[in-house]
């Protein structure tokens, strides 16, 4: 008897009428409803951020972004002219240093070109022969690239080019790369020093004239343009 009395006091002490009459107000599940329907949409908006940031972090890591990596160019040019000896030749030395390079820009290669023509007022007399050549030096390029002319003449008046390349592998084509960041892409085209320095060019005349006259020398003009660039990463 006493068992059966403790239970009937449990059973009044466990009292669910507070419990039954809040899911059964309509205002109450409204609230409910909206809540869980708000907690729903947070957790899929950050599921799928999660999702997103690893695809993006799982590419980072596999090293995979695409960048277009392009070059902007700017060209300074130097002049220089003298007037060579038959027989002769002249050492143009045109220096160029950091502080002419705009911000960001780097040296990619110089282009030379060598002028001339007959200056001794003779008719019909024939035209000189000319031969120049980069002189090799310590200045940092790329001595040894297949690309290089260091090295032409001309016996009929045209112009001499020459060209030498100072930054490795530039040719300012754009290029797709894969990379992990801006920093990692641009790395190999951030590099100083190339190109910075004394650039010399050798100049030599050989004079040629007709019978019973004199040519005894030459003006040769020297035009260096110093091809600069600066390296963007895009993605």
């Amino acid at each position: 008897m006493l068992e059966c009395d403790n239970l009937q006091k449990d059973s009044e002490s466990l009292n669910f009428d507070g419990l039954n009459e809040l899911f059964d107000n309509q205002i109450t599940n409204k609230i409910s409803s909206v809540i869980v329907a708000i907690l729903i949409l947070f957790l899929w908006i950050n599921t799928n951020d999660v999702l997103s940031n690893n695809e993006s972090v799982r590419k980072i890591l596999d090293g995979d972004t695409d960048w277009e990596l392009s070059f902007n160019e700017s060209t300074i040019t130097k002049t220089d002219s003298a007037i060579i000896a038959d027989g002769d030749s002249e050492i143009f030395v045109f220096d160029f240093q950091s502080s002419e390079l705009d911000e960001g820009y780097r040296v990619g290669l110089f282009r030379i070109a060598v002028s001339y023509g007959e200056t001794s007022g003779i008719p019909f007399d024939p035209a000189d022969s000319v031969h120049a050549t980069i002189i090799q030096n310590d200045l940092i390029v790329q001595w040894n690239d297949d690309n290089n002319t260091l090295s032409e003449s001309s016996n009929d008046g045209s112009q001499i080019d020459l060209n030498l390349l100072a930054y490795p592998n530039y040719d300012g084509v754009s290029l797709n790369v894969s990379g992990y960041n801006e920093i990692q892409v641009l790395s190999d085209w951030i590099l100083d020093g190339h190109g910075i320095g004394e650039i010399q060019i050798e100049v030599g005349v050989d004079t040629a004239s007709l019978p019973g006259t004199s040519d005894n020398d030459e003006e040769v003009t020297v035009t260096l343009e110093i091809v600069t660039f600066k390296a963007i990463a895009t993605n």
